[in-house]
């Protein structure tokens, strides 16, 4: 039986935003996520905002996960990079917009960098999902 489970263990501060531990549970397939920023297919970013820049993002985290059979809900872990302090608040709204449909998001580290791969990128993130093994 394959099964996650995602926790806020007692003694952790708890967010809408993340869950603290998220455990899989039983024979399962890994999915590992590149970063994905907001580009197109063209490789050309999709606007200098950065509410529309994480809207991007995790529109081309779900292509990616239909292609691999899975869904936002699969996902188990986040790491998100942003380009400014600025634009913690404005991520995380999209982020719990996002995951607003499930009981717990997933774990998440957010860190501040100095540039991500393009100028102009404002956001990066990559993922781990899990669904069970075929």
């Amino acid at each position: 039986m394959f099964q996650i489970k995602r926790s806020n263990p007692e003694g952790l501060w708890t967010a809408k935003r993340l869950t603290q531990m998220v455990e899989v549970e039983g024979p399962a397939r890994l999915i590992i996520l590149s970063g994905q920023v907001a580009v197109d297919a063209d490789y050309k970013i999709v606007s200098n905002d950065i509410r529309k820049q994480a809207h991007a993002v995790y529109d081309n985290i779900e292509i990616a996960l239909r292609a691999a059979g899975a869904t936002l809900a699969d996902v188990v872990k986040t790491t998100t990079y942003l380009t400014s302090a600025d634009y913690i608040d404005p991520s995380r709204e999209v982020r719990v917009g996002r995951y607003k449909s499930l009981q717990s998001p997933p774990a998440n580290t957010l860190l501040i960098v100095s540039r991500l791969a393009e100028p102009g990128m404002l956001i990066e993130i990559e993922l781990v999902a899990a669904v069970p093994a075929k």
